[in-house]
Formats: structure tokens, C-alpha cells, sequence
């Protein structure tokens, strides 16, 4: 197991012991600004090249840290390139997220938008989503969501809290049950019986995470870091882990390329993100203690 330190951003910057434990580093901060809340293509397609420059792919899988959630939607090229190095095998995605990132969005990817992408991939067998709690799965057909992710069987989610507070999750013709009805332990059991793949990737979003074991730009859910151990080492027990990535660190935002992307992309997070930013000090400290805490567990199930 590789650890990769992607720098989009400066939250990884002022995280001392995870610096100190990283395998590689890839330094695209002059690219963080295209990049941040989303992208056009040209910055996506620069973001690959640099991968492919910086980080050859390996026969060991990659843990790759990358900075704010605000940045997700990289995930498609990193699990595009584990696919690669596991020689186009098919795999589950295991995505846990505060939100279901799975609106449409045209010309680019959104970190909102990015699992339509993910789940169409060449080698993608499914996507399952858990531990949402945020109101955008509530009537998501009202909201932008790419419905045929679930009409085609692409996606499955499994919210930590059913929107109207009930067991199971309603959508199209689809009923999943919430982490909360049915408890952590049964949950895990139930997720591992959807792994039909013999290789998993494994993306963390840390808003999927209670208040008190991440800090990050968006609302945040109520999963334990605890809980996301218990998941993410019980799929290993079912399939090989062949990548991992983890965003989800707090950072003030640099919006880019130009002087409209930034204005666009200020007024969206003003509109979708909590008003009022986190101590840095306490953010950088919370986030590097569940940073590491993930780093010793993939260690452990990805050896």
C-alpha cells in the first residue's frame, strides 16, 4: 500500500505527521483553483497527465489523500487508474459521503456530480453510496439527480438517515435501509452480501463523518470514525482493496481559472456550504488524527 499525498489545496500542508508517513507526493496546487467545486475538462485532462507524469501507477494500491471534499470529483481519474493497475478487473465502489454526488452536470464534473461518472466507467460493476444524511436525497428528481444511475441498477444508496426519518429509503423503484434503522452491525453485514466483485475501491468523503471526528467545508453526517473502520475492514475481509482516496479536509477556498469561474463558484458555496469556517488550528488537528487513523487502517486491509 502506497501513501500519496495529492496536494489540490493547502489542507494537507500543515499536517506534520501525515507529511512525515506519505510514499509519494504530487504537488498540482496551480491546478486547485480549476479544479475546486468543479472543472471543465481541459483542467481534468491536465490533472491526468500529471498523475501520469508524478505517480506511475504500481502493482501495490495507492491511498491517496486529496485535500477538501470540494474536490471529489478526481475520484473517477484515481479509480480509473486502479482499474488499470489491476489489470481492468472489474470493481465495486465503495463511496461513503454526507451526499449522494450524484446530480447532473454537463461540460466537466461537479464534486457534486462526479458518481454518474464513476459509476459509467469501464470496470465499474456498481457503486454503493453510504451514510448520507444531507436533504438532497429528499425527492431527488426535484433536484438535478442523474435517476438513471438507479433505473440501470449503476448505484445503490444506503443513507445514515432516511429523509423522512422512516427505515428505508425510498427512490424510484428502489427501497434501501438506513444505517440507523437497521444499526451499525447488521448494516455492515448488509453491505458485504452487495460486494459481488473480487476487488473493491474505496473513496471517503470525511463529511460522511460526525462533528466530532472531521472538520470539514460542507454539513456534515453522523457515521463514526469507528463505524467507517468497521465497514471498510469488513469489505476487505470480502474482496481485495485495490485503491483508496480520502477528501474531506477543511481548507480555505481558492476559486479559479477565471475571474467568472471564481464568482460562480463563490456564489454556489456561499448558497450550499455552512456560512461560518472552523478554527484552522482545530481543523488541521481533527482532520490529521482521523487521517492517520485511516492511513493505519488501510495499511492493515490493503497490505
Amino acid at each position: 500500500m502506497r501513501p500519496v499525498l495529492l496536494h489540490l489545496d493547502e489542507a494537507l500542508d500543515h499536517q506534520p505527521l501525515l507529511r512525515e508517513r506519505r510514499g509519494a507526493m504530487v504537488d498540482a496546487r496551480d491546478l486547485g483553483p480549476a479544479l475546486r467545486l468543479w472543472s471543465r475538462p481541459k483542467a481534468l485532462s491536465r490533472l491526468t497527465e500529471r498523475l501520469r507524469r508524478d505517480l506511475p501507477t504500481s502493482a501495490e494500491a495507492d491511498l491517496i489523500f486529496a485535500g477538501s471534499g470540494d474536490f471529489h470529483h478526481v475520484s473517477p481519474l484515481l479509480i480509473s487508474r486502479a482499474i488499470e493497475a489491476a489489470g481492468g478487473k472489474p470493481l465495486t465502489v465503495l463511496h461513503f459521503d454526507n451526499h449522494p454526488d450524484w446530480v447532473k452536470f454537463s461540460n466537466g464534473m461537479h464534486c457534486g456530480s462526479w458518481v454518474a461518472t464513476a459509476a459509467r466507467l469501464p470496470g465499474v460493476a456498481r457503486v454503493i453510496t453510504i451514510g448520507v444524511c444531507s436533504g438532497d436525497i429528499d425527492h431527488p428528481e426535484t433536484k438535478r439527480a442523474d435517476m438513471s444511475l438507479i433505473a440501470d441498477r449503476r448505484v445503490e444508496l444506503y443513507p445514515y438517515l432516511a429523509p423522512d426519518g422512516g427505515p428505508v429509503y425510498r427512490v424510484g423503484d428502489q427501497n434501501w435501509p438506513s444505517i440507523a434503522a437497521m444499526g451499525e452491525a447488521a448494516f455492515t453485514e448488509l453491505l458485504v452480501s452487495r460486494i459481488e466483485t473480487d476487488a473493491v475501491y474505496v473513496t471517503v468523503d470525511k463529511d460522511v463523518l460526525r462533528a466530532e471526528d472531521a472538520v470539514t467545508n460542507w454539513d456534515q453526517g453522523r457515521l463514526s470514525l469507528d463505524g467507517l473502520r468497521t465497514m471498510i475492514r469488513a469489505a476487505a475481509q470480502r474482496a481485495r482493496i485495490v485503491g483508496m482516496d480520502v477528501v474531506g479536509d477543511w481548507s480555505p477556498p481558492r476559486y479559479g481559472p477565471d475571474l467568472l469561474s471564481a464568482a460562480l463558484k463563490r456564489g454556489e458555496a456561499f448558497l450550499d456550504q455552512p456560512r461560518r469556517g472552523p478554527s484552522p488550528d482545530l481543523a488541521r488537528q481533527v482532520n490529521e488524527a482521523a487521517n492517520l487513523d485511516l492511513l493505519d487502517l488501510f495499511s492493515e486491509v490493503a497490505a
